[in-house]
């Protein structure tokens, strides 16, 4: 990394670290801690993970124009998440979801139950292969 873009980092940096220890001083010198200061954590935790993804995108999209097999090896990647999301998809159930009393929860049924299963179901999946993956990492390295 050049000299300028490291300069330019580590002042964006120290800027972000100014504004989180402002907003702390903000909300601990009041009384009492209210909705307001914690809103202003919250829109700034909102801020920085906007500017975050939004970096990481571009840059990764950058670096995948600049060399096209990362580009390849992108497509393939999606195109087995979206097989694994449609694996999910087809075993979730659409049930309405009921509370301890034996009552519907509003709006749970249908295809937001259909899609909170769903994106379980993923979640479970994609656990269940990494665990895999780890596990097979760890004994081919306790094995070399």
């Amino acid at each position: 990394m050049n000299k300028s873009l490291s300069k330019i980092l580590m002042i964006a940096t120290l800027v972000i670290a100014l504004i989180g220890v402002g907003l702390y001083f903000l909300a601990s010198n009041a009384e009492e801690v209210t909705d307001s200061a914690m809103g202003n954590y919250v829109g700034y935790a909102i801020l920085l993970l906007i500017v975050a993804t939004g970096l990481s995108i571009v840059f990764s999209l950058l670096n995948m124009f600049k060399k096209p097999a990362l580009l390849k090896k992108m497509l393939l990647s999606l195109g087995v998440l979206a097989v694994v999301l449609a694996l999910a998809y087809f075993m979730a159930d659409g049930e309405a979801v009921y509370d301890a009393s034996g009552k519907v929860f509003e709006g749970s049924e249908g295809s937001t139950s259909r899609w909170v299963g769903t994106f379980i179901n993923y979640s479970m999946i994609l656990m269940f292969v990494g665990a895999i993956l780890f596990l097979y990492d760890m004994i081919k390295n306790l094995i070399k």
